[in-house]
């Protein structure tokens, strides 16, 4: 029995740490094998590194960093899959995987507050769908749907401000609750919020909605409220959080339950939200998210192909797809650790390698447009 237990904490163990690991290749250098290792090791830490802090911070912390780290190598890393060593005359070489402890490596650098100071203060725009489902209303009024939103919205937003995320103002917001109520559409497609975000310079839109509304036992003043959330980037109209939220609340009018539950519902969606904005804020910072590049005056099968193999050959950016094609144009999303820059730069030296002349025409956070000349 003893031993099956252990046994059970061991793996407990291992899964918990598989859950917080991610993979990263990098190739490693040295005078024998087990210096190769150990290097390529470092290198790929040295990756998982970026996605946390951008180029700036480390390079100004590049010091602190490494006296941080030294040492704690193989309490960071653990070698998943491993080339064959080879000799080049000078030492080894050889390419290797590594889980990297992202959990244990944050706090090591978190500890050194470089985290926050990479981060700065993402602007957030909260915005609301007031259509419910299955023509349900929240009150009787109007103003009882303004009531809510007063209450949920506000409850959201203090949240929000007081873990010191910036909101977008208020009165945009309403005016698209407003344009939503008017359109009476029910599954609003994410990319209207993006684009709403997006036109108010957001960096992430938290978008909600009510999903269901009831009342609990025999008193008139009786409300339950479930809300759903959804953290979306605005440049990629990518939902990289979703999550929901229940309250229930008693008053002497059915109006006033609905308020205060609203009020708290919000209260709990922008609580549980915080962490997510915080790992997608750290992703876009660092460059470790999702950017997408419009080509304007490319749309030939051949062409595109062209331009990802291209692409593609460049170290960090093999990760690419086509999102869309047609009318001239083509989309492509690119997911890597880099930063803008030097994705920008590198779809700019392969349009050269090509024989075009690009032009970057627009540039929106990690989304850029360029047009073909």
């Amino acid at each position: 029995m003893y031993r099956l237990i252990t046994l059970l904490l061991f793996l407990t163990v291992i899964l918990c740490s598989a859950a917080s690991a991610d993979q990263f290749s990098a190739t490693g250098r040295g005078s024998s094998e087990d210096a190769a290792v150990a290097s390529g090791l470092n290198n790929a830490v040295n990756l998982a590194v970026r996605q946390l802090l951008d180029d700036e911070t480390i390079a100004k912390n590049r010091q602190k960093i490494a006296s941080a780290l030294k040492g704690k190598t193989q309490k960071l890393t653990r070698v998943v899959q491993q080339g064959e060593p080879e000799f080049t005359g000078a030492g080894y070489e050889l390419q290797l995987t590594a889980d990297v402890n992202m959990k244990a490596l944050e706090q090591e650098i978190n500890a050194l507050g470089l985290l926050q100071d990479a981060m700065g203060n993402p602007r957030i725009m909260v915005l609301y769908n007031p259509n419910l489902p299955q023509g349900a209303t929240l009150g009787q009024t109007r103003r009882d749907l303004e009531g809510f939103f007063d209450n949920s919205y506000g409850a959201i937003v203090e949240v929000l401000t007081d873990k010191g995320f910036d909101v977008i103002d208020r009165a945009s917001a309403q005016q698209f609750a407003i344009q939503v109520a008017e359109t009476h559409e029910m599954d609003l497609d994410t990319n209207k919020a993006a684009r709403y975000g997006l036109k108010y310079h957001a960096d992430l839109v938290l978008y909600y909605q009510t999903v269901g509304i009831g009342r609990e036992g025999h008193h008139a003043g009786s409300a339950k409220i479930f809300l759903r959330a959804q953290l979306i980037n605005p440049t990629t109209s990518r939902v990289v959080a979703s999550k929901d939220a229940e309250s229930a609340s008693q008053a002497g009018t059915i109006q006033e339950a609905l308020y205060h539950a609203a009020k708290d519902v919000g209260r709990k969606i922008g609580q549980v939200m915080v962490e997510s904005i915080k790992t997608s804020w750290k992703r876009e910072r660092s460059g470790a998210g999702s950017y997408i590049v419009v080509l304007d005056g490319v749309s030939d099968v051949d062409e595109v192909n062209s331009f990802k193999s291209a692409l593609q050959a460049t170290p960090g950016l093999e990760n690419i797809r086509e999102r869309e094609s047609g009318g001239g144009k083509t989309t492509i999303e690119i997911r890597s650790g880099k930063s803008g820059d030097e994705v920008k730069s590198a779809v700019n030296k392969v349009g050269k390698q090509l024989g075009w002349s690009l032009r970057l025409v627009r540039s929106e956070g990690s989304r850029s447009t360029w047009k073909r000349q």
